[in-house]
């Protein structure tokens, strides 16, 4: 029998934790002296203390290591414990990773700004809310204003005629469409709260509708001041921070109108100046499979490409000039791959060389060049163009899978990856795809790799 005190040094555990743990019925003495009090232990319980320190060190409470420990707890049982752990720490890595990548951002801007932004958007939770709306339509944009106070005007009427009091301040609801210059859909809302037997049906086949805005957990937010007429800077601002941090629109708009009148009166006025706060819901910006790797796509990720300089290199193959609108480029790769030997490679890595700036092309027009590297112009076959490419610093992606979701690739690295990575693509627009043994063409295993240069 080994004493508490001569069993906690072996342990490394405080006396304290083993009272503590004994009370729990986690790891009970194996003597206790009745007339002392004195507790013993014996040196087989070691192994009981390393299972309770080493369950705790996975994030476990020492309720949910009594269950582990429990000798009536299957196997299985100990799995389902174990899974759901896992996708806790999964969750919490993931929204900590976030987290992390919000602060380097804030970082960035401060780095490259020098000030931090006029206004920050924050993300709230917010509530469901019952509503009265209504809706217009604005032939232009100068209409908007008159329109919204029309409605104003009919919602104020049919308040009065329910008997209620409005929650909230005016706001607009915006859908997240194209822009038009004409026939502008206007809808002006006020949250309300019903009267006892009140229902959507009363107000029948009238242009108010009573509807329900469903609650959201990620709603980002951002406050203007001013003039409704610079209302489209916080509209700008909240575009650049959905870049930066990578975000996406997931609803529809909403522009509360803060500083608008609570008071019951029917004359014009402009709902939009003075303070307005921006709403929309949003959600975290899917990273298409194309540029996750099968083990990738089994957890939550943070693409993170290669940042590589690539010596200047001298290639030849075939070129085509134009916007690839009839398929032309997949058409000039059955060619190039049929004449590959005629050229004097160096390697057996082909490129697809893609040159934003071509003297002469048409607007939207590019140089696409299936190409291999050569050593210099010397034997240059028929019919076949040589470029030399220069040194430049790559953001190098991974594709993963057939062709046809290249465009997925693409769509990330300029529209997702590059506006929230706060880099910068070189002026010369240069882009190049580099196809190794690894390549299957048609292959769900295929990978290649794509060159973006950077500044």
């Amino acid at each position: 029998m080994i004493k508490i005190g001569d069993f906690s040094k072996l342990a490394h555990v405080t006396v304290k934790t083993l009272h503590h743990y004994g009370e729990l019925g986690l790891l009970a003495p194996a003597h206790v002296d009745r007339y002392t009090g004195y507790r013993y232990y014996t040196l087989d319980q070691l192994s009981d203390i390393n299972r309770i320190l080493a369950l705790k060190d996975l994030g476990f409470s020492l309720d949910q290591v009594a269950q582990l420990i429990d000798e009536d707890l299957s196997v299985e049982e100990m799995r389902g414990m174990l899974r759901m752990k896992r996708m806790e720490l999964t969750r919490t890595l993931s929204t900590e990773q976030t987290r992390l990548e919000s602060v380097e951002q804030r970082l960035l801007q401060l780095t490259q700004d020098g000030c931090p932004p006029d206004q920050d958007v924050a993300i709230k939770a917010v509530p469901a809310l019952t509503v009265l709306s209504a809706k217009a339509v604005a032939a232009n944009e100068v209409l908007i204003q008159p329109a919204r106070n029309s409605l104003r005007i009919m919602l104020l009427d049919h308040l009065q005629r329910g008997q209620l009091k409005p929650t909230t301040p005016w706001f607009s609801l915006i859908d997240n469409n194209p822009f038009t210059e004409i026939d502008l859909e206007v809808e002006l809302a006020v949250g309300v709260k019903l009267r006892k037997g009140q229902r959507a049906a009363d107000w029948g086949n009238s242009p108010v509708k009573l509807k329900e805005l469903a609650a959201t957990k990620r709603m980002a937010c951002i406050v203007h001041q001013g003039q409704a007429a610079t209302l489209y800077n916080a509209y700008t601002q909240f575009y650049a921070w959905t870049q930066a941090y990578g975000y996406q629109v997931a609803g529809t708009f909403r522009e509360i109108y803060l500083s608008s009148p609570d008071a019951i009166t029917s004359k014009p006025v402009n709902l939009d100046d003075g303070i307005t706060e921006l709403q929309c819901p949003v959600r975290r910006a899917n990273i298409p499979i194309s540029v996750q790797s099968p083990l990738e796509r089994k957890e939550p990720i943070i693409m993170k490409p290669k940042i590589i300089t690539k010596p200047a290199f001298n290639a030849v193959g075939i070129s085509y000039i134009g916007k690839n609108q009839d398929g032309e480029i997949p058409q000039m790769w059955d060619v190039f791959n049929k004449r590959f030997e005629q050229i004097h490679h160096i390697n057996d890595i082909c490129y697809g060389l893609c040159f934003s700036k071509v003297i002469g092309a048409a607007d939207g027009e590019f140089e696409y060049i299936a190409a291999a590297e050569v050593k210099d112009d010397d034997n240059i076959p028929e019919e076949m163009v040589y470029r030399e490419v220069p040194e430049y610093k790559y953001a190098v992606f991974t594709h993963h899978g057939k062709l046809d979701t290249l465009g997925e690739t693409y769509d990330f690295i300029y529209n997702t990856w590059l506006p929230q990575s706060g880099l910068k693509v070189h002026p010369d627009k240069f882009d190049m795809e580099l196809y190794d043994e690894r390549f299957i063409l048609d292959s769900d295993d295929s990978v290649f790799e794509i060159y973006i240069a950077i500044q």
